[in-house]
């Protein structure tokens, strides 16, 4: 799809942009399958462990929410 391959472009754009403004790339509440990927952008390494901490600690058998970073 015509709008599948725009988004494959401009996503990254975007993300890079926000990044060198210090910004987010999600003001959800969490980061589902979408932005996960493109988490890098507005978070180190550290956070995103610290995150999926967090997660396990709460949710140890990954059932809510599945394949979500928060």
């Amino acid at each position: 799809r015509f709008e599948d391959r725009v988004t494959a472009v401009f996503e990254p754009y975007v993300y890079e942009w926000v990044a060198s403004h210090r910004g987010s790339i999600s003001a959800e509440h969490g980061v589902g399958l979408m932005k996960r990927d493109y988490l890098r952008y507005s978070k180190s390494p550290e956070l995103i462990a610290c995150m999926k901490r967090i997660k396990d600690l709460f949710d140890p058998n990954h059932i809510l929410n599945p394949y979500k970073v928060v």
